[in-house]
């Protein structure tokens, strides 16, 4: 039901500033590097897309339609840490020119851009000479671009000129990428003064650029260091939801309901009418997302199930009644998320998050960041054991509704944990509400698997429903849900285990 995300790149590289008579020092018996290629003039010319308000320079996002080199095309890149960024490639054949881009790219961006109009603002001429780099590992360790730069600023009309030199790894790591790097500052390079060649060519326009928030330690910052990763999740995602790559539904409902709850979690450190609104706006996002990822396992589980029965044991056109229905609702559902996208709900959602990260946080947010993701979470935790307590004096119907109130709680819990472990990246607090988040986790996953066979289970009876009214045989019906009865019951198996695990590591909020 989904493809792959073809054309991707990861792209991992060292930016220096030279000046224009500084020789290319002799690497070969240096750095680790046993052989050098004669060096390859190349001559890309380059035509940059953003809004007028530079809405993707500002996040380090880049759109360009690139000519007269091997690597010919439309590319996208965006940042993945400091020195990597992901690179998507389109053949010039997607269509547009350098004054327009096609809908295949710009649908890439369309979550930053957010309806607003892609124009050219800068054309990029390089002169560029190639070296590759072996080690004795790789012969392909790395490349070493030494480019005469002239870009022209459309917006002001000015243009400036340079030089620098690119380290970019191909087949090797990035001990051989310091290596390089080291070798070259001490031969008279120095650290680039901008982050990408475009960020050069807009100059001053760029000095506000929108910064990730500060971790001082604080509750505050640390509660909005938390949301900024999350909210990058989701915008990573969005890409590759509209071209319908593998679990990338997942990961963007995933990113979303895990936005939801750390807003929750931490609502008393954020504008509550800002947070109120936004919740709200995510769970329906989320439930649109959750119509196709619902329809996607089942499918899969469908599939899976039939495949592992005996021919003779499958009977009548279960299979379309079964996965091709499945498959379908998957595919009107997908139509529809894709509408959304590129809707106004959807834009306003994504200027809220934004305006959210921005805005003063409130409350305790002075405090120490251990202290209040400390309470929080112990806070989560006595709401886990109390669903607990309760399905434990349940049975029937009663039961299994409480057991999934117990991985709803267990899940917010995990939220909360990991958010906490990834807003304070290191000390006493950050292994324990790792190992929280850990603990949760299998506690959810192991009653996500049990919810997973009831789900199944109702729609097996649904369908056999429908099935015996068209008067189709409907034995494989009852064979897969015995099957799914058992799974249910195997299921939970795990659960006394990792419940006695998330008591033992919650323990240690308490210290």
């Amino acid at each position: 039901m989904s493809s792959g995300d073809a054309g991707a790149h990861t792209e991992i590289e060292a930016k220096f500033d030279v000046g224009t008579d500084t020789p290319v020092p002799e690497l070969t018996g240096s750095a680790s590097i046993v052989a050098s290629s004669a060096p390859d003039p190349t001559h890309p010319s380059s035509t940059y897309f953003d809004t007028a308000d530079l809405d993707l320079a500002r996040r380090r996002i880049t759109v360009r339609r690139r000519t007269g080199s091997s690597d010919a095309g439309w590319h996208v890149k965006m940042p993945v840490s400091t020195d990597e960024r992901l690179e998507l490639r389109s053949p010039l054949s997607a269509g547009g020119n350098n004054s327009r881009v096609p809908s295949e790219v710009a649908e890439r961006v369309s979550a930053h851009v957010r309806g607003k109009a892609l124009v050219p603002v800068a054309t990029i001429e390089t002169r560029r000479i190639v070296t590759i780099l072996s080690t004795k590992h790789h012969d392909n360790a790395a490349e070493l671009c030494d480019d005469t730069v002239t870009a022209h600023n459309l917006l002001d009309d000015v243009t400036v000129t340079w030089r620098e030199w690119e380290v970019e790894l191909l087949d090797g790591d990035r001990k051989i990428l310091r290596k390089v790097s080291k070798h070259l500052l001490s031969h008279g390079a120095h650290p680039a003064s901008s982050t990408s060649k475009l960020a050069r060519a807009l100059g001053p326009r760029l000095t506000d650029t929108d910064a990730v928030p500060a971790r001082d330690g604080t509750a505050g910052a640390a509660v909005l260091a938390a949301l900024s990763d999350d909210i990058s999740a989701l915008l990573a995602a969005d890409p590759r939801v509209r071209q319908n790559a593998d679990d990338a539904v997942h990961a963007m409902r995933v990113a979303t309901r895990r936005l939801r709850s750390v807003l929750r979690s931490y609502r008393k450190l954020l504008d509550r009418e800002a947070v109120d609104t936004l919740r709200s706006e995510l769970s329906w996002l989320a439930d649109i997302l959750g119509t196709a990822r619902d329809a996607e396992v089942l499918a899969a589980r469908y599939r899976s199930a039939l495949d592992s029965l005996e021919d003779r044991a499958v009977r009548g056109p279960i299979v379309e009644s079964l996965v091709g229905t499945q498959e379908r609702l998957y595919t009107l559902a997908h139509e529809e998320i894709v509408r959304e996208l590129d809707g106004r709900r959807y834009f306003a959602l994504l200027n809220g998050l934004d305006a959210l990260l921005a805005a003063p946080t409130v409350g305790p947010s002075d405090a120490e960041a251990p202290t209040v993701f400390r309470k929080v979470l112990r806070a989560q935790f006595r709401t886990v054991e109390k669903a607990e307590a309760r399905a434990s004096s349940l049975t029937g119907a009663e039961h299994e509704e409480a057991v999934h109130d117990i991985r709803k709680a267990a899940k917010k819990l995990r939220y909360a944990a990991e958010a906490a472990s990834t807003a304070i990246p290191s000390g006493r607090f950050h292994r324990t509400a790792s190992a929280v988040a850990s603990s949760a986790k299998k506690v959810q996953s192991v009653l996500g698997d049990h919810q997973d066979s009831a789900v199944s289970r109702d729609t097996l009876l649904l369908e056999a429903a429908s099935a015996a009214e068209r008067g189709e045989d409907t034995f494989t019906f009852g064979v897969l849900y015995a099957n799914e009865t058992a799974a249910g019951r195997d299921a939970l198996e795990p659960l006394p285990r990792a419940w006695k695990k998330l008591r033992r590591t919650a323990s240690a909020l308490s210290n």
